[in-house]
């Protein structure tokens, strides 16, 4: 990175993140994490009684589309993350926060990676093993962002 683009205090010390990297990093893990949330609710807990047994949830289909539609805004938005927050923090002196958010660069890969493969695998067992580890991965993610962005928060 050249040292005109990087973003630091006189001190040394890195700058916040900015207004777009946050609002488009608070937005990305809203949709994908609501639309996850929300798919794997009706995948596992909302199967309806139709006439020839149990069926999955009308609105499961759609929930699954907003999900994988979603889910490029927040790889996005963590890829402007990676690029200035992270690098930046990284290479400070400042060590607020570094436990959660190391934490959370760390689960982006088995998230990311699990979700593509869970819609290309085409063994029923790889799926079903891709499925979980995308769904323990992303919960385990956004419980990390909530204590990383409050804690950010609460310093305020």
């Amino acid at each position: 990175m050249k040292p005109e683009l990087e973003r630091r205090s006189p001190m040394g010390e890195s700058w916040p993140m900015q207004a777009f990297e946050r609002w488009a990093l608070h937005l990305g893990t809203i949709a994908t994490g609501l639309s996850g949330l929300g798919y794997g609710w009706l995948r596992y807990y909302g199967h309806v009684q139709g006439d020839f047994g149990l069926e999955p949830h009308p609105l499961q289909a759609l929930v699954q589309h907003l999900h994988v539609l979603a889910a490029p805004l927040l790889l996005f938005a963590l890829g402007l993350t990676v690029r200035g927050h992270l690098g930046s923090k990284l290479r400070s002196q400042n060590r607020d926060g570094r436990r959660l958010g190391l934490g959370l660069a760390f689960l982006i890969a088995p998230m990311v990676m699990t979700g593509y493969l869970v819609q290309v695998a085409t063994s029923p067992v790889w799926r079903l093993g891709f499925a979980w580890t995308h769904g323990l991965a992303s919960l385990l993610f956004l419980g990390a962002y909530l204590g990383h962005g409050l804690r950010a928060w609460l310093k305020r």
